[in-house]
């Protein structure tokens, strides 16, 4: 129990700071106020035929899946992809933006210490080849850090379960420092609403809390988790789908959405009028407005 409160004390001490930080930064009356950093949209989606969505506001990000880095390497384990083909990726991403998204998910970061110390040793590695080769462009994981945990991070947070949860994410701050960006997946298992907002905030405060100020950038799909047996790939409710939007712009730094992969190994055709875009439409014509009042 007293080593539960200690860390809870250094815890919340680091967010006292953190906050007494941000109100340091604001301006008293009279004085200049910088615009404050736009909210960003990214479009991970792979649906074919798709319109260009930069008109919409929504920019286009790299994601380099592990099969971009070669065929089979990832098959086993142990093994890290040839050094080249990350630098090639990496010179590639250099050419089409700023920001990217390395999609490597097989090196477990939970389990024993040891295990956890030798896949970050292999992320880190990798994340190093490609920073040398895009020193430009900030670059972090899909997913991780933090450990996506549905059901640990809607418990209490003085709950055992959830210092747990903690304490795994703590192992991960060497891969904290190194990545630029952290992308935690916000994907949706199930239709309570409540239990996602309350699921992807905490998230979202753990990338906060060991970022040191890093942009958060969330995934979000419009359709369920295709681990729900039931609902796995419907696209989610129209007040679902806002929420989400909505949820990440009070607490993130940005959205990246993803989806549009169809059955049989190829991406699902873009739908024009399909709800979900139309609700995206309109989220991000509030972002316009929000953005014109704010000069």
């Amino acid at each position: 129990m007293k080593r539960v409160m200690v860390r809870m004390f250094f815890r919340s001490l680091t967010l006292g700071l953190t906050t007494l930080a941000a109100l340091s930064a604001w301006s008293l009356p009279g004085e200049a106020v910088e615009d404050p950093k736009p909210f960003q949209v990214f479009d991970g989606t792979l649906y074919s035929n798709k319109p260009d969505l930069s008109q919409y506001g929504i920019r286009p990000i790299a994601i380099a899946y592990a099969g971009k880095f070669g065929l089979d390497w990832y098959k086993q384990a142990d093994r890290l992809p040839n050094v080249e083909s990350v630098r090639a990726v990496a010179r590639e991403v250099r050419q089409q933006g700023n920001v990217a998204v390395l999609d490597i998910e097989h090196w477990s970061l939970k389990g024993l210490p040891d295990s956890v110390t030798d896949s970050l040793a292999k992320y880190k590695t990798v994340l190093g080849w490609f920073q040398e080769a895009a020193s430009n462009v900030s670059v972090g994981y899909y997913g991780s850090p933090p450990i996506r945990d549905y059901w640990r991070a809607i418990r209490h947070k003085t709950s055992r379960e959830y210092q747990a949860w903690m304490d795994e994410n703590d192992q991960l701050r060497p891969l904290a420092s190194a990545v630029d960006v952290f992308f935690p997946s916000l994907y949706t298992f199930y239709p309570d609403q409540t239990g996602w907002k309350t699921y992807a905030v905490a998230q979202i405060e753990e990338a906060r809390r060991y970022g040191n100020g890093k942009p958060v950038y969330v995934f979000l799909w419009p359709q369920y988790h295709d681990s729900n047996r039931q609902l796995g790939g419907q696209y989610l409710p129209d007040d679902y789908w806002l929420l989400q939007l909505r949820t990440a712009k009070e607490h993130a730094d940005g959205i990246v959405i993803w989806g549009g992969w169809g059955g049989n190994n190829r991406p699902a055709g873009w739908d024009e009028h399909a709800p979900w875009w139309k609700v995206t439409k309109g989220f991000m014509k509030t972002l316009d407005a929000g953005r014109v009042s704010s000069r």
